[in-house]
């Protein structure tokens, strides 16, 4: 005789609600507040008067002309990224990469510690099959000429906008960002040399591991580099990308009536990139907007004319932006890319209320 019997699982706990929602809109709640308070900040600092007189003294024109320069750098920001994979050997179609890379910056602006890379790593090995180290050495190649881009257009609007009384602090920024990419392409010809005894330096498993996938990643970027004109067009694509910013904060100023220099628009639009380069929190909330202000009443604009630029800049540039790259994540089917602290586990198994008991003989007997 064989018969099947259900019974209640013991010890199955699931998690409440509550803590779900918790998870999913907290981050996003935290953000919120931190911008409300930065905005309050700001609008006590500048005793800015928002209302409808004083949106309607903002021309639109140059407001318009300011969102569709911030969004050309971001589809320029697509074409680079999907260049430099194609450099590694993954042809990728461009509304893939650029949808990919807009939900990073999403992840990225709720998460901090640049969570988003993570995410965009994954998503390429988990849709096509990219290795790890490639899809970190494609992103690695991104930063590398994002912060050259933005030395060096540091160093020129200084030396433009401010000749002999450029801050101490730029010059020591930028100073320590060239050594540190010597240090780094002499560590791209050097590593090769030592692989064979750096990876079997120590005989743990991991580390050899660990080991293995840096030595990876440094070979896909030397890959690279072994290309000069695919560089010198990332390269040109990078200025561009980093110009938008220069840009986007000139034509803010130019909405509101302020006709400062385009030198002044550039070393301010830089300086903040660097202060900012390293965001304490997502957003770099409270940063950009601290740093902005301080920049600009260097320059004599003052405290109300300088808080509302910043309102309108980061209005373009990071509040609208969150809801299109959090759009654009949700419609590409990317939302897997939220849970960044659980990217790469298996999925647990759905929990069930019973399970399948089959007695044996002796329980038979």
């Amino acid at each position: 005789m064989h018969l099947d019997f259900t019974r209640k699982q013991k010890g199955v706990q699931t998690r409440p609600s509550g803590c779900k929602a918790m998870k999913r809109f907290g981050r996003p709640a935290i953000l919120v507040l931190l911008g409300v308070l930065t905005l309050l900040v700001l609008l006590r600092v500048g005793k800015v008067d928002i209302s409808v007189e004083t949106l309607r003294r903002v021309e639109l024109r140059y407001l318009l002309a300011a969102i569709a320069i911030h969004y050309s750098g971001f589809a320029v920001r697509g074409r680079r990224w999907q260049r430099l994979l194609d450099g590694l050997g993954h042809r990728l179609r461009y509304p893939y990469v650029t949808a990919l890379l807009l939900t990073g910056w999403f992840v990225s602006a709720l998460v901090p510690a640049r969570a988003g890379d993570l995410a965009r790593a994954y998503m390429l090995r988990r849709d096509h099959n990219v290795p790890m180290a490639e899809g970190f050495a494609s992103l690695a190649a991104e930063r590398a000429l994002d912060i050259a881009a933005i030395l060096a257009l540091a160093a020129a609007s200084a030396v433009w906008a401010l000749a002999g009384r450029t801050p101490p602090w730029v010059w020591q920024t930028i100073g320590g960002g060239t050594v540190l990419f010597a240090a780094l392409a002499a560590g791209l010809l050097a590593v090769p040399r030592l692989e064979g005894r750096l990876v079997n330096l120590l005989p743990w498993s991991v580390y050899r591991k660990a080991a293995r996938f840096g030595f990876d990643l440094l070979g896909s970027l030397r890959l690279l580099g072994r290309r000069p004109r695919l560089l010198a067009t990332v390269a040109a694509q990078s200025v561009y990308i980093w110009l938008c910013d220069v840009l986007l904060m000139h034509l803010s100023l130019l909405s509101i009536g302020v006709a400062a220099p385009l030198s002044v628009s550039a070393f301010t639009a830089m300086a903040v990139d660097l202060a900012a380069a390293v965001p304490i929190v997502p957003g770099a909330l409270g940063q950009f907007e601290g740093t902005a202000l301080g920049l600009l009443s260097l320059f004599g604009i003052g405290a109300a004319q300088s808080s509302l630029v910043i309102l309108l800049n980061r209005f373009i540039s990071f509040w609208s932006f969150l809801a299109v790259s959090g759009a654009a994540t949700y419609a590409f089917g990317f939302a897997q890319a939220l849970q960044a602290d659980e990217l790469g586990a298996e999925p647990p198994p759905p929990p069930t209320d019973k399970i399948l008991w089959t007695p044996t003989n002796a329980d038979e007997r």
